[in-house]
């Protein structure tokens, strides 16, 4: 069985939006085409990557933009910590070590770091969700 394909212990929380901080830029088109795909199918269904302690967004920059645009109050999300052993960081265009500092002082200050600089990803796969959208607003 893959890493990915592994059962995941983690659980889904339902986190306030306005708690959320961002610490990447995001791609705007691509934005709002998921939040219109989200929209259609009115369930939100992949949660995201959140740090524990200052809440912020791993992963799910762009579904945080869709939960702002279609007025949703909360939003599913895994809440993780860097030293998970789960948890696998990367740079998207350079190897080496990623300096996770950089990261959560990107967030705290709003001086975000450019679209697609860092990569979070589970080496498990994410607990499954499916959550009508009214139940979020």
């Amino acid at each position: 069985m893959s890493p990915a394909n592994r059962i995941s212990n983690y659980t889904v929380v339902k986190l306030p939006v306005s708690q959320l901080r961002p610490s990447e830029e995001i791609n705007f088109e691509r934005a709002r085409t998921l939040a219109k795909m989200i929209a259609k199918k009115k369930l939100w269904t992949r949660p995201m990557l959140v740090e524990h302690r200052h809440s912020m967004i791993m992963d799910g920059h762009h579904r945080h933009f869709c939960a702002t645009e279609l007025g949703l109050s909360f939003v599913p999300c895994v809440l993780l910590s860097y030293d998970d052993p789960n948890l696998h960081v990367t740079y998207w265009s350079e190897p080496g070590p990623v300096a996770v500092d950089r990261i959560i002082q990107a967030g705290l200050s709003g001086d975000l770091l450019s679209y697609k600089t860092t990569r979070h990803k589970l080496q498990v796969g994410l607990p499954s969700c499916s959550v009508d959208l009214d139940d979020l607003r």
